[in-house]
């Protein structure tokens, strides 16, 4: 259970600031992507809630490398980290600035997360569930924005959006 929890907080990883013209097509022109770098996730106003209820995670660190792979540590209240690791695939940009997010964990367990961000200079909001294996969650989409993902057929709002900040 410990393990699904964790894979749906880096769903909520999923949950980062606003795109604007920061951010780069990632076109090969040597543009990098604006979610590229070291993001923090801390305390009540920025770690989702869904994760501070079910798993008790305090702050996550999460890196995004160039290349397309990810790092993210979820400490929780009592100071235990899980570390988890995976590849990460991006979307579109919109007219929005909210673009789609797909993230491939490998370890601690090999699951797959789907979910939306958007980037504003250094803050990013996020969020992100486990699709596969199937939880019964729908993932978060664009056109329903921040708020929408939909666990068991219900919509719990906010519950899985969390904040990061730029390192």
């Amino acid at each position: 259970m410990k393990r699904m929890i964790y894979s749906l907080l880096i769903v909520a990883v999923a949950m980062w600031g606003y795109s604007c013209g920061e951010s780069s097509t990632g076109n090969g022109d040597g543009d990098v992507e604006a979610i590229v770098g070291a993001w923090v996730s801390e305390g009540a106003t920025h770690v989702a809630l869904g994760l501070q209820q079910l798993s008790k995670t305090a702050r996550i660190d999460a890196e995004f490398a160039e290349n397309g792979t990810y790092n993210v540590v979820a400490t929780d209240s009592t100071g235990s980290e899980v570390t988890f690791t995976g590849t990460y695939e991006l979307g579109e940009e919109t007219a929005s600035g909210i673009r789609t997010i797909t993230l491939t964990q490998a370890t601690p367990s090999s699951v797959t997360s789907e979910g939306i961000f958007q980037i504003e200079s250094d803050m990013m909001t996020y969020e992100v569930i486990q699709t596969e294996p199937t939880v019964g969650a729908e993932a978060p989409t664009v056109e329903g924005g921040f708020g929408s993902t939909l666990v068991g057929g219900t919509n719990y709002g906010t519950y899985w959006v969390q904040v990061f900040e730029k390192q």
